[in-house]
């Protein structure tokens, strides 16, 4: 069965977060008011929006930032936070803004801090090759693999502890910045001032974006991993009573944190209560090792930094968006660099306007396509071909999209055949015998909702006992004029839930490609040929979907292929 709530996912304080609660800050300090309160009603902002989402079943307005949108403002955002640490490496004081760090930069570089500059430049190579070793041995030593996944936490250690032995008798005038970090434990719980709460309540919507698409992503993707599908409400839910609750501690906003989930997952973490084991280490090290806190070296930390965010950079995607989609591709660049110049809010509400009113001047001026006499006389040939009443095999569905396939439909339609596979069909045998061997050894899954949740959808649907495995599933996109970048990443999840549910063995078949939708998905990287050239050999290459010309054939004529691949396969 697939589980419905992450066991494995870590929240935390995330490299995009805290720039946009960095910008918010530096927007409202100047009024009097700490960087600590202004975080904590930032994050009770976040809180009370993630939870009025979650709780009102509002997740889909979040559908309306397609993922070029998303690429390009995490992209820039990457930028930003990496630009924001140069100071910290070389050893300069910069004024904010990117424009104004990259001038400051080669103004400045002449005075360059060589103790500074070694400092960073070394732990970088540090951080990036305990990375490189990890990738490349991690799976072979166990040591390696911890000391890949801790290597934050090394360099911490290494450089606090020359640090410490260089600076102590000089705190005043220490070879290289420090960070100089006092801390005396856990604030008092109270709730933030209402007044500043007002101040930031705009300001909060680009932090509740980032904080819920990261969040949502980042479960989707160790979901996919380690056999497990999300409930994108509930996400909102727990990501909305975390940031509420957290902000009565002076807490910024946190959200799903790829680094600390990836160890999680690594570790065999089989339930949320792994937290505790956290949250028992971190109370640890604010009661007993501040002191350590104050020789940490600045360039350190920002090369912590850097190479955290460096991998967020997906600039590479661009030339696919250019190639794939260009009304995407506009759109992407929009994000990038109205966040990298201007500020991520205004990235975002720019980005998603545009696409917006593209999809809306598209359908003003729709095209009217003329079908040549041979077409239509195809056309026609495939509907009076269908047999009346002929009903389709048990093993197979056949899903009939009617609208184009865009950024904002894209999320539901892929979970409405989700669901209904889940609903008719069980899992593949194999698939089931494994589960069965892991919940006989102890290793199941530790909640049972989507267990119920199954259930209930078979109820409701009016299906009685064990459904047979999904053999194919039969894509109808013969109505579906447009499909977007978002479009076709549905699509690829689709078939990757697909495979994890029903097996490598149940084939996606696609039916009624217009030439344009082809175009988009192969410049998308998929490999697609049409039924009359594969002729009767079977299998198909693995990685290759089929294209039909009619739903008919892609039952049917199917159907006759395979049965007579196994007959053949039986009788050698």
């Amino acid at each position: 069965m697939i589980d419905t709530t992450p066991p494995d996912l870590s929240t935390g304080p995330t490299s995009i977060l805290g720039l946009l609660t960095a910008n918010i800050i530096s927007e409202l300090v100047t009024e009097g008011y700490r960087p600590e309160v202004i975080s904590a009603a930032v994050a009770t902002m976040v809180g009370v929006y993630s939870f009025a989402l979650g709780a009102l079943k509002l997740g889909w307005i979040l559908d309306f930032i397609s993922y070029p949108v998303l690429n390009g403002f995490i992209s820039a955002a990457a930028i930003v936070i990496m630009l924001g640490q140069v100071d910290s490496l070389f050893g300069l004081d910069f004024d904010s803004g990117t424009a104004n760090i990259i001038r400051s930069f080669f103004t400045q570089l002449g005075d360059t801090d060589p103790a500074t500059f070694g400092v960073g430049f070394s732990g970088i190579v540090l951080l990036q090759g305990l990375q490189w070793l990890g990738r490349k041995w991690g799976k072979k030593s166990k040591i390696i693999w911890f000391l890949s996944i801790s290597r934050a936490a090394v360099a911490i250690l290494l450089y606090t502890g020359i640090s410490y032995g260089v600076n102590k008798n000089r705190v005043d005038n220490p070879i290289f910045a420090i960070s100089e970090v006092k801390a005396d434990g856990i604030v008092p719980p109270r709730f933030p001032d209402t007044n500043l709460i007002a101040k930031v309540a705009g300001r909060s919507i680009a932090p509740l974006i980032a904080a819920a698409l990261e969040h949502i992503a980042i479960a989707k993707a160790f979901g996919a991993r380690n056999g497990y599908v999300i409930d994108t409400s509930q996400e909102l839910v727990y990501l909305g009573t975390t940031n509420f609750f957290n902000s009565f501690f002076s807490a910024m906003p946190v959200g799903g944190a790829m680094s600390r989930t990836a160890v999680n997952s690594e570790s065999g973490v089989k339930s949320p209560l792994s937290g505790i084991v956290t949250a028992g280490f971190v109370l640890l090290g604010i009661y007993k090792l501040t002191g350590a806190l104050f020789w940490i070296p600045k360039a350190t930390l920002a090369a912590i930094i850097v190479t955290a965010v460096w991998s967020l950079m997906a600039l590479k995607i661009f030339y696919t968006y250019w190639r794939t989609s260009f009304a995407d591709f506009v759109g992407s660049q929009i994000a990038f660099w109205v966040t990298l110049f201007v500020s991520a809010e205004s990235g975002i509400e720019f980005a998603v306007l545009f696409s917006v009113a593209y999809i809306l001047v598209r359908a003003a001026f729709a095209k009217v396509v003329n079908v040549s006499m041979d077409k239509r006389e195809a056309f026609t040939m495939d509907l009076s071909s269908a047999a009346a009443g002929t009903q389709c095999p048990s093993d197979v569905e056949v899903f009939a999209f009617q609208e184009a396939i865009l950024f904002p439909n894209a999320e539901r339609v892929k979970g409405a055949v989700v669901d209904m596979v889940m609903t008719l069909h069980s899992e593949a045998p194999a698939l089931q015998r494994q589960r069965a061997e892991r919940e006989q050894s102890g290793d199941r899954l530790w909640s049972v909702v989507a267990e119920q949740r199954v259930r209930k959808l078979r109820k409701d649907a009016g299906v009685q006992g064990e459904p047979v495995p999904l053999r194919a599933l039969v894509l109808d996109l013969g109505h579906v004029t447009r499909i977007d970048v978002t479009g076709i990443k549905a699509m690829k999840d689709l078939k990757r839930i697909l495979a994890g549910y029903a097996g490598k063995e149940a084939e996606m078949r696609i039916v009624g490609l217009n030439d344009g939708v082809r175009t988009r998905f192969e410049r998308a990287g998929w490999k697609l040929v049409d039924s009359d050239t594969i002729g009767d050999d079977l299998p198909v290459e693995e990685g290759v979907d089929v294209v039909y010309r009619s739903v008919q054939a892609a039952v049917w004529e199917r159907q006759r292929m395979d049965e007579e691949y196994l007959h053949e396969k039986g009788g050698n």
